[in-house]
């Protein structure tokens, strides 16, 4: 996606995605589009890199939707980890044309089925949204596939050093 579509549309999610942070009790949402762009993000980011949890959300995104085709699941509604301090959540839609994935991590503040009564109005929210009204245009799979290759790679050496 182009910068300047990038500027405008995170312009036009910073509403939506403060009201979720908010009403849902989540500590940060992170909303990617399947490229691992980041559109928008709220809320605290400390002790990760929004990059990487992006790039990791499209690629979870990607092999969840292939695990899917090839089982014939359908589309997949969402992954929740519930972990010993924080919980994630993980969730696909399509606005106009366009397929995002929000990220959402919570702590005990919040609880999954507040997280998902508030996903589903955060998405809600983002088809009124007039900026998202035409498809966005989508980077090339190949230079995708670079990228992701990088910031994976990346990830895993930084697990591994530290």
């Amino acid at each position: 996606m182009k910068r300047e579509d990038l500027d405008r549309v995170a312009g036009s999610l910073h509403g939506p995605m403060k009201t979720f942070v908010r009403e849902a009790r989540v500590r940060t949402a992170i909303l990617v589009n399947q490229s691992g762009q980041v559109l928008a993000h709220h809320g605290f980011t400390r002790g990760f890199e929004v990059g990487n949890v992006a790039a990791l959300a499209a690629a979870t995104h990607a092999s969840a939707h292939a695990l899917a085709e090839l089982t014939g699941a359908g589309r997949w509604m969402h992954l929740h980890h519930a972990g010993r301090e924080n919980q994630l959540f993980l969730a696909p839609f399509t606005a106009d044309g366009n397929e995002l994935i929000l990220v959402a991590i919570f702590d005990q503040e919040s609880t999954l089925g507040l997280v998902q009564l508030f996903f589903d109005r955060l998405v809600q929210a983002v088809h009124e949204i007039p900026e998202l009204r035409t498809r966005l245009p989508r980077g090339e799979a190949e230079g995708f596939e670079k990228e992701l290759e990088a910031g994976l790679e990346r990830i895993l050496s930084e697990w591994e050093d530290g």
